[in-house]
């Protein structure tokens, strides 16, 4: 089973990535539309995976942390709720604003999703409670739950991902949660943001 891809991208559309990964194959896989829209060809990517499998098809999702991933896993275990809907909430819904909606039983927030009426967006805020109930998602929690109370809405997924980048690099919650307070709202993009970020964790080694 495919569980994780690295490479550069050969071609990006919306939803879609060709991935070339170091042995010169290229996978189909889909993504949130936040990550076909900012990665462009030729680009490096890396993507954990959810394989789906059907009778005459599979297909590959990718999220950039594994914390997305658990997100969409637990979307599609609602009746109703498939790997291409699911993909649709995590493209026109934060993770961080998705989970406060199930939290507080907010419907509304899916009117906008294609596909999801009032009965599919009330099953699935109850279905996922249950489960976030029994998870923890630390990077998309960091934001409020930890402090760093300086962000806007706009700057969330951007500053999980930076949570989630620093992570795999090996440095603490604690060393991250103070870089991160101290970077607060810019302007910057994500990867000088990532650049600033090691800059200033470096002298704490």
């Amino acid at each position: 089973m495919i569980a994780y891809l690295e490479g550069h991208i050969l071609r990006s559309e919306a939803n879609l990535v060709i991935l070339k990964t170091s042995a010169n194959v290229g996978y189909a896989v889909h993504v949130p539309f936040q990550v076909s829209e900012k990665y462009s060809p030729d680009e490096f990517l890396s993507l954990h995976i959810h394989p789906s499998y059907r009778e005459d098809d599979i297909s590959l999702y990718g999220f950039q942390n594994l914390e997305e991933k658990k997100l969409f896993e637990m979307l599609i275990k609602t009746s109703g709720v498939g790997p291409k809907l699911g993909l649709a909430v995590l493209s026109a819904i934060s993770p961080r604003q998705l989970q406060d909606a199930v939290h507080q039983n907010n419907t509304e927030i899916f009117n906008h999703v294609p596909g999801i009426g009032k009965k599919t967006a009330a099953k699935l805020c109850l279905d996922m409670k249950d489960q976030l109930k029994k998870n923890s998602f630390v990077a998309f929690e960091s934001g409020i739950e930890h402090g760093v109370t300086n962000l806007t809405t706009s700057g969330t997924t951007d500053i999980d991902g930076l949570f989630s980048a620093l992570k795999n690099l090996g440095y603490s919650e604690k060393e991250i949660l103070s870089v991160l307070k101290e970077l607060g709202n810019s302007d910057l993009t994500f990867e000088e943001r990532l650049k600033k970020a090691l800059s200033l964790l470096t002298p704490l080694r």
